[in-house]
């Protein structure tokens, strides 16, 4: 068979992967389902009812973002899946550059607010206002453009610009 076809673009990256090599911060914690949706990789958590536990979306105290997709296995079946069992230790991130998946169209500049429902995530442009039943989260979307349902890169936390040596 002869290649007939060349693909121009790849994807940008899988949700939950750090896009770049820039400070990170990371802390463990139990991952825990809310009523009404499974831990996913890539989504937002909350603060859980203990020290340790995190609760994807939510209404609580903004964690991060469930990163390092490739650390935890599915012992369900053998289909590819971002989402995580309820109770599996997990890495949030609460300072990076993340891929996530934007269930709505964004650009660089777009802010970031999370389903509190199921903490997936949506971009809003900067001066817009965040949809009832999402809360805004400290992050804005950075270095690319993409429509509805694509990965993009969020910045996580705060990074300060240190002007290069004289």
């Amino acid at each position: 068979m002869v290649q007939t076809a060349v693909n121009q673009f790849q994807v940008i990256g899988v949700p939950g992967e750090f896009a770049d090599d820039s400070p990170s911060r990371v802390t463990p914690y139990s991952c825990l389902a809310n009523e009404s949706a499974q831990p996913i990789v890539g989504y937002a958590f909350t603060q859980g009812s203990a020290d340790n536990e995190a609760i994807v979306g939510g209404t609580g105290e903004f964690l991060g973002i469930l990163v390092e997709p490739k650390q935890y296995a599915n012992f369900a079946n053998l289909n590819p899946t971002l989402a995580v069992n309820p109770g599996t230790n997990g890495e949030i991130c609460s300072m990076g550059h993340v891929f996530v998946k934007s269930a709505t169209s964004f650009a660089p500049g777009y802010v970031a607010a999370y389903n509190n429902a199921t903490g997936a995530i949506s971009a809003f442009a900067p001066n817009a206002a965040i949809t009832a039943g999402y809360t805004k989260i400290p992050a804005k979307f950075i270095k690319v453009s993409g429509g509805a349902n694509a990965v993009g890169i969020l910045e996580i936390g705060t990074f300060v610009n240190v002007p290069a040596s004289t």
